[in-house]
């Protein structure tokens, strides 16, 4: 009977044993499980982060544009009518020969009426030669001279063009001369010195 009742002793202080083992194990497990926290941040801290980087944004491309604006080079003005007709009229001297009379006298007197619509506002490519002249207020501009002038040259070229009126290279010179000077004297701002030409047309 002793025996038996070691025996039970026995098997009760192992199952113990093995409780208390299986209870160290268990707690311990847990105890793993839970290190390294989470923290997390205030939603007002969030909030704040998102609208300092927002603003950071908008003050950076504010700076790009600024600094862009600073930094592009100035926008030049178109040039004024009389230095584009120079420029055209210039070119047009490939022309001035005898046998290119007709293609010399189109460019020439293109040019000079793209002048006087875009300096003096006057339908001058819309109109013939005698339906321009033939309104007084066109001509009110000018001087009894280069009204003149204008009339002879507008003339000479519409023979040339419309006529097939040869020309000479000296009459070719004396209209390139008229159309310089008509633009430069009536295009040119008056504190700026124009210089007479010799081989204009005299008025007759």
């Amino acid at each position: 009977m002793k025996t038996g009742a070691a025996h039970t002793l026995l098997a009760m202080a192992g199952t113990k044993s093995l409780t208390a083992q299986e209870g160290t194990t268990v707690s311990q497990a847990d105890i793993l499980d839970v290190k390294n926290p989470i923290f997390l941040l205030d939603p007002m801290v969030l909030f704040s982060i998102a609208i300092g980087v927002v603003v950071a944004a908008i003050a950076f491309w504010i700076g790009v544009v600024i600094f862009k604006r600073m930094t592009r080079p100035p926008e030049l003005a178109p040039p004024p009518p009389y230095e584009i007709a120079l420029n055209h009229l210039r070119k047009a001297r490939n022309w001035l020969e005898p046998e290119t009379a007709e293609r010399f006298c189109t460019e020439v007197s293109t040019i000079m009426r793209s002048f006087l619509e875009a300096h003096f506002k006057l339908p001058a490519t819309e109109q013939t030669t005698e339906e321009f002249f033939s309104n007084p207020s066109h001509t009110e501009a000018f001087t009894a001279d280069q009204n003149i002038e204008l009339k002879q040259f507008s003339e000479q070229c519409d023979l040339a063009k419309f006529a097939q009126w040869g020309l000479g290279t000296t009459e070719m010179e004396k209209l390139y001369s008229t159309a310089e000077v008509f633009i430069e004297t009536t295009g040119k701002p008056t504190e700026e010195p124009v210089q007479e030409n010799p081989d204009a047309i005299t008025p007759g």
